[in-house]
């Protein structure tokens, strides 16, 4: 009895650890110039679409968002009146309306971004429902010792921000569509690990010998970067190289002429 209740404590301990298991976010380089706020700011609330990635039912998601912070920051307590405060820190406390299945990330791992800093979160997990759904990132603003609750979107920035689930298999989650074998000449196997932040490795089994053209596209469909592969009959490794990419959902293919193979990947600086 007491082997049986120590496995089940030690199994429920590595269970708990692994649940914990993030790979720890970077600010993206492109808003390194920016002066205040939560990065991408949200969409027009009249928006009918989203600037952020669609989620896919059943697929792991994950979205970057960078936080910068100043030394102090410029209000209007009164109209017309703007005053300096002293920004010591953003806590972010909630994000509330995430599809079921998402949830955030922060480094610093408490959530609590100092002034003069940038750091960021990611939204991470697995949609389990389709849907739209209207998030708001719940904040509180520390100004000289005193705190006050701001929500993003909010007085800072207007707007909205939206994540659409779709259902699985939908084209607007792969817009190339995607598979595993083509016309049994070469699988194309998935990129380990998934997601990545710099280099990631990916397997092909061919059952014929030649050239083939290998592309990697972003979540809008433009090619970042093509190459020919010559590939020899059995286990073909290749490499891919997240250096210069920002976080976010990108695909690959593999084919000939119209005979393509397309794999999702993420990456998560």
């Amino acid at each position: 009895m007491k082997k049986l209740l120590l496995k089940i404590f030690s199994l429920a301990l590595m269970l708990s650890i692994s649940n914990r298991v993030h790979t720890q976010c970077m600010p993206d380089p492109q808003y390194a110039n920016e002066v205040f706020g939560i990065f991408p700011i949200p969409d027009p609330t009249s928006s009918t679409v989203s600037s952020l990635p669609a989620a896919c039912l059943g697929e792991p998601y994950n979205q970057l968002f960078t936080v910068i912070l100043p030394d102090s920051l410029g209000v209007e307590l009164v109209v017309g009146t703007p005053i300096v405060l002293d920004l010591q820190s953003l806590t972010i406390t909630n994000i509330t309306g995430l599809p079921p299945g998402i949830n955030y990330v922060c480094n610093p791992n408490d959530c609590i971004f100092p002034d003069q800093t940038s750091g960021c979160f990611t939204l991470e997990g697995t949609p389990t429902t389709e849907g739209e759904y209207l998030f708001v990132v719940e904040t509180i603003l520390d100004i000289g010792g005193t705190t006050a609750g701001t929500n993003f979107p909010g007085a800072f920035y207007s707007g909205q921000y939206k994540i659409i689930v779709e259902p699985e298999g939908s084209t607007a989650c792969s817009p190339m569509g995607t598979n595993d074998r083509s016309e049994d000449t070469f699988e194309l196997g998935q990129n380990i690990p998934n997601p990545f932040s710099t280099i990631a490795n990916i397997e092909i089994d061919a059952t014929e010998a030649g050239e083939f053209d290998f592309k990697v596209y972003n979540s809008i469909g433009q090619v970042i970067s093509a190459q020919n592969l010559n590939l020899m009959v059995g286990i073909n490794p290749i490499q891919l190289d997240a250096t210069n990419l920002n976080s976010g959902v990108y695909f690959y293919t593999l084919g000939q002429g119209a005979n393509i193979v397309t794999k999702k990947m993420f990456v998560n600086k």
